[in-house]
């Protein structure tokens, strides 16, 4: 059959396998090339470390920045770097924002792009040792920032998200994923599918715990920022994070469409005894432009601004989880992370079995979720949030403990590791 194939489609199958064989140079050179980078590295004091930041809802390394900032052996500089999927206008506003955000809690910070100038920051000015991604996918970040462009530098990556799906190869087996010199993962579980689904089958990767659940478990940290609305305490807090995956043809997570007027009509009827917040994933907007134009977008969104008892978060989570009573969502991510919280939590779902969308660690995640298929029982879970009704709480806070705790700090994990992989010279560990 596939020969065939071959002799009916020869153009496309040449291509393809040009495709590959350019694919094993590149990994070929990858690994030679930080042979020679981590060489470099050796003795370097400090260690200059550029992350590449494209969105701060995304951002999982502050705790890891942190950490350099306290050590005299890193040098740390966060770029952010321009989303080009969505036209120019998309890319300055979320430049724009992620630039603030950062400003805005004192870290070094440089935007990527000069508007005024049109011009673009050559990053090998700052003469990085380390380059840090945050987004794995080619076309999302700016051509000239993608890793095909520093195969001479060690590289590391981090995903932006706790990987629930079953899509084979979506969390392990992109470019990005076989380049970089260091993935470090959240799980056991992910080390091991790696293995088995990555072309350089885990070589690269290493299994520290997720940074970004940092802050959810230390007990010492105090929420920075309160994102509600209303700061007496007094109405539940429910958060509201709809994924984006709305258009024919994708995972399907989403129930947006189906509870986006709902919601509101939720949120207006239980005034007195609940605020929302409306935390969207960041490429919901930019869908529902095109789905539903800009001017009935901006109106939905506004919705959720201008109601007594309800707000919008585009920014950051952390606080947000934290400071929050429960979730509804249909996010992907989410579906662990909001567990470290041990809160009452909901998931909306649709007529795809959720064995056909989500992996083995997923699905046990949902042993301690309530789960719903109709607005009535999203109402409900409403109504027991308000009344402080929680069944599942002794079998969450066992799951929480026994299988999501990680061991250590996973940001002090990677800062470990890439330690003494430069000073004792190890290029992969696996």
């Amino acid at each position: 059959m596939k020969i065939k194939k071959i002799i009916s489609n020869p153009k496309s199958s040449f291509f393809a396998i040009k495709q590959k064989i350019e694919f094993r140079l590149q990994l070929y050179q990858a690994k030679h090339k930080q042979l020679i980078a981590l060489k470099k590295t050796k003795g370097r004091n400090p260690i200059n470390c550029v992350f590449f930041a494209l969105d701060s809802s995304i951002w999982k390394y502050d705790m890891i920045y942190r950490i350099m900032l306290d050590n005299s052996r890193f040098n740390p500089t966060i770029l952010v770097c321009p989303i080009v999927n969505y036209g120019r206008e998309n890319m300055l506003k979320k430049m724009e924002q992620c630039f603030c955000f950062f400003k805005d809690k004192g870290y070094n910070v440089i935007k990527s792009y000069n508007e005024e100038e049109d011009e673009y920051f050559d990053v090998r000015r700052l003469s990085p040792d380390i380059i840090f991604y945050t987004n794995p996918y080619r076309g999302f970040i700016d051509e000239r920032y993608y890793i095909t462009h520093f195969n001479d530098i060690l590289t590391v990556y981090v995903p932006y998200f706790m990987n629930c799906s079953n899509v084979k190869g979506f969390s392990n087996n992109m470019p990005l994923h076989n380049l970089v010199w260091r993935k470090y993962v959240e799980t056991d579980y992910e080390l091991q599918l790696a293995k088995i689904e990555q072309k350089r089958h885990g070589l690269n990767v290493v299994y520290t715990g997720y940074p970004g659940i940092e802050k959810l478990i230390d007990k010492k940290y105090k929420p920075e920022i309160n994102p509600w609305k209303i700061k007496d305490g007094k109405l539940k807090k429910i958060i509201w994070a709809p994924h984006h995956t709305i258009e024919k043809g994708c995972f399907g997570h989403t129930c947006f469409l189906e509870y986006c007027d709902f919601m509101i009509e939720m949120a207006k009827k239980y005034e007195g005894h609940v605020q929302f917040v409306f935390k969207p994933h960041p490429l919901l907007k930019n869908k529902l432009q095109i789905l539903w134009g800009i001017e009935k977008t901006n109106i939905y969104y506004a919705t959720w601004e201008s109601m007594a008892n309800s707000s919008l978060c585009e920014d950051d989570y952390i606080d947000l989880f934290l400071t929050s009573d429960a979730m509804i969502h249909d996010s992907g991510s989410f579906i662990v992370e909001y567990l470290y919280v041990n809160k009452p939590v909901m998931r909306t779902i649709n007529d795809i079995p959720l064995s056909e969308m989500f992996n083995r660690f997923a699905l046990d995640c949902f042993g301690q979720y309530y789960l719903s298929n109709a607005k009535e029982e999203v109402e409900q879970f409403i109504q027991n949030v308000i009344n402080d009704v929680d069944p599942l709480k002794e079998k969450r806070t066992q799951f929480v403990n026994d299988v999501l705790m990680p061991k250590g700090s996973p940001s002090q994990n990677i800062i470990n590791d890439i330690l003494d992989s430069i000073d004792n010279q190890i290029l992969y560990r696996n």
